[in-house]
Formats: structure tokens, C-alpha cells, sequence
């Protein structure tokens, strides 16, 4: 029994940890993954600062909550749209007056200058800044990003962006120059695409395979597209010396069966219907009554139950189909 007891213990202790369920966050993927690492290459290439640590995070917020996480006083810059739509690089003011104070003095001060908002002089100081770490990600959304411009006023945010979900991905970290230090945040924010679903996902998901679905969606769309149908009374055949002498106040005799009944035609010329002439809720109506020449047309057009007969209601100086 203690052998057995033991070799249990040694198993416990050389078997790897279960994983925590109360763990919080899940490792940073796509631009969250490598943002500190390519800010930091693209702040030492274009300023004396060195970045130190960090801690990114990312999650999908709506532009509400995006517009909530910026500071009043932060240096938001617009990226050029790529296929999703525009999306924003953003400098808290402590990082934003950092990189500015090192970029033109060459150090940091032993204080942090006074909070100013930004201008087209710091815009066109961080353009390389951003753009290289930009470059610098792997990340598809990313590499289509450009700077574009500083946003001067946050209240255009709302006119600038689209209304869409966003990644938004958030770094804090802290930059060093000497003995001098400051905290700084970065953030990008990206519209988010849903990734593509394969037709396997789709079909163990739904058990229902993707062609199905497409087809679905393609004949949905299909018959989603406006039609148009003219009731005629009559068709009259005569001589263009006729024709010209037509003016207001003429006549066209039409034969007296031609009253009974009236033909639904589509756009092609095709007779689809043959009805008879009425009112209904005091509206000229066709009621359907028959096929032309007692065959249904290609395609049929499906026939409504009774009390709920198709009329066509005349309005101005032509028809349109209604219930």
C-alpha cells in the first residue's frame, strides 16, 4: 500500500497544472499580439526614448465605448480607410507630450510639460511614428492603415467613423529617457470583420451544408426584386396614316369583347393572366380569372386562395399589383 501510495503522489506532482478556470484574459492575438513590440522598434528608430514593459489588451467594443475610452486631452490620430473603414491611432496625453518633448529637445524635462491639444506640426511629427508601427504589426488590418490626420476636435469622431463594432487594442507601457520616465498608453482601434465561416464550420454547426444556404439566400434576394405588370384592354391593329392623325379628342373603337375581359403583361410581352374589369374599396381592380389560352405561363405564378384574389388597383394612368 505505500508504494502504491507514493508512486500516486509522484504522478500528481510530475503531471502538468490544470488550467484556471477564473483566468481572466486570453493571450493577445492578431494587432494586440505584437503592438508593443513594434511601437517600441518605431520609437527608438525616430526618438532618443526607450520603451519599457507593457500590458496589452484587447476586446471588441461598439463606437460608444470606443469614444468612452479616449481622454479628453488625448492625441487621436484618423488612419486611412482600408476595406473595413476608417480606424484611429490614439497617444494619451502623457505619451503624446513625451514623444513630442523628445523629438524636439532630445530628452525629457524633469517635468511633464503643460497639457496642450495637439497640432498639424505634432500630426506631422507622429506620422512616421505611427506608420511604422503599423508596418510593423502582422496584422491584415493593420498593414492597410495609413496616418491620414489628427482629429482636432473628438466631437467629429461621431461624422468620421462608421457605426460598426471595433477591435480596439490598448498598451500600456512606460518610456524612459535618462533618469527621466513617463507612463504612456497606446491604442488602435480597427473596424471588426468577422472571420469567414468554411463550409465544414457551417455544416457542423447547422448540419445544414453551405450550398444549400447560398441558394437559399440567392433565390431570397431573387425574388426580392421589384416586378412590373400592365393590365391591357385591348390590342388594336391600324394603318400609321391613322396612327398620325390621332390627336386629343380622337376615338379608337375597340371590339365588345374586348370589355369582358383585359390580359396581364409583363415586360417581355408575354401574356401572364387573363381577368375581368371591376372595382374594389372604390379603386378600379382586375380580378384573375383564367391562363391564356387555359395554360399556365413559365414560370407559373402560384395561384391565391380564395377570398384573397389577386386585383390590380389602377393608380394615375397606370395599374400596380397590391393584396
Amino acid at each position: 500500500m505505500t508504494v502504491q501510495t507514493r508512486e500516486t503522489v509522484l504522478r500528481r506532482k510530475l503531471a502538468p497544472p490544470a488550467p484556471d478556470p477564473k483566468a481572466s484574459d486570453p493571450a493577445p492575438s492578431g494587432a494586440a499580439q505584437g503592438v508593443g513590440r513594434a511601437f517600441a522598434r518605431a520609437l527608438s528608430n525616430a526618438t532618443p526614448l526607450v520603451a519599457d514593459g507593457g500590458v496589452t489588451r484587447r476586446s471588441i467594443v461598439s463606437q460608444s465605448e470606443l469614444f468612452d475610452s479616449i481622454e479628453s486631452d488625448a492625441f487621436v490620430g484618423l488612419l486611412a480607410a482600408g476595406s473595413a473603414g476608417p480606424a484611429l491611432a490614439v497617444l494619451d496625453q502623457s505619451g503624446f507630450s513625451a514623444v513630442i518633448e523628445a523629438m524636439t529637445i532630445g530628452c525629457l524635462g524633469p517635468r511633464a510639460p503643460v497639457t496642450r491639444r495637439a497640432t498639424p506640426t505634432d500630426a506631422s511629427l507622429l506620422a512616421d511614428l505611427i506608420d511604422k508601427t503599423l508596418a510593423d504589426l502582422n496584422d491584415p488590418a493593420a498593414l492597410e492603415c495609413r496616418f491620414q490626420s489628427v482629429v482636432p476636435d473628438h466631437r467629429l469622431l461621431a461624422v468620421l467613423l462608421d457605426d460598426v463594432p471595433f477591435d480596439l487594442v490598448v498598451h500600456d507601457l512606460t518610456v524612459l529617457s535618462g533618469d527621466e520616465n513617463r507612463a504612456a498608453q497606446v491604442m488602435l482601434a480597427f473596424p471588426h470583420v468577422e472571420a469567414p465561416v468554411t463550409d465544414a464550420e457551417h455544416e457542423a454547426d447547422t448540419g445544414e451544408p453551405e450550398v444549400n444556404v447560398w441558394q437559399a439566400a440567392l433565390e431570397e434576394s431573387v425574388l426580392l426584386a421589384p416586378s412590373s405588370l400592365r393590365a391591357e384592354l385591348g390590342r388594336v391593329t391600324m394603318p400609321l396614316s391613322e396612327v398620325l392623325e390621332l390627336g386629343v379628342g380622337g376615338a379608337m373603337t375597340l371590339p365588345l369583347s374586348n370589355l369582358e375581359e383585359l390580359q396581364l403583361v409583363a415586360l417581355d410581352g408575354t401574356v401572364q393572366a387573363v381577368g375581368r374589369l371591376g372595382q374594389s374599396r372604390g379603386m378600379r381592380a382586375v380580378r384573375l380569372t383564367s391562363w391564356p389560352n387555359g395554360i399556365p405561363p413559365e414560370p407559373k405564378m402560384t395561384e391565391m386562395p380564395a377570398p384573397g384574389n389577386v386585383k390590380l388597383e389602377a393608380e394615375g394612368d397606370g395599374t400596380e399589383q397590391s393584396d
